[in-house]
């Protein structure tokens, strides 16, 4: 006995919704993660920041 002709229809849209979860839970992850890499850019700018501050505070006590 051959395939129904179910199976026309059935595969065809078991694996449009798999394309279709798949691209929404790759575009959230995305997201996550360029959230992620803007708030670490934004810490280590922060620090950077943070450190070139007390640097010239050094540099002005020392000159004083």
């Amino acid at each position: 006995m051959g395939m129904s002709s179910a199976h026309i229809f059935y595969i065809p849209i078991i694996f449009f919704v798999g394309v279709f979860a798949g691209f929404f839970l790759g575009r959230r992850a995305a997201e996550n993660e360029a959230r992620e890499l803007k708030k670490r850019r934004a810490r280590r700018k922060a620090v950077r920041d943070h450190a070139k501050e007390e640097q010239g505070a050094d540099e002005t006590n020392a000159a004083s």
